[in-house]
């Protein structure tokens, strides 16, 4: 999965300004999506297991840091 960065303006817990923030996120694709789907059935539902195990070992911690302060 591909890496990207998110970007928005808010408002600073910390420094009480409106600033960008930045977060990290997975982009997929249809075609990515298409073979997910494709190996859910053809493995009768494990594939579908495994997908969530991942998911929640690999979930994200943080979330939208403060360009400004951090």
């Amino acid at each position: 999965m591909a890496k990207d960065l998110e970007r928005t303006l808010k408002k600073c817990k910390k420094c009480k300004r409106k600033t960008e923030h930045l977060r990290n996120t997975d982009k997929t694709g249809l075609l990515s999506l298409l073979i997910h789907i494709a190996l859910i059935f053809i493995t009768a539902g494990i594939w579908l297991i495994l997908i969530v195990i991942y998911k929640i070992l690999n979930a994200k911690v943080g979330g939208w840091q403060c360009s400004e302060c951090g």
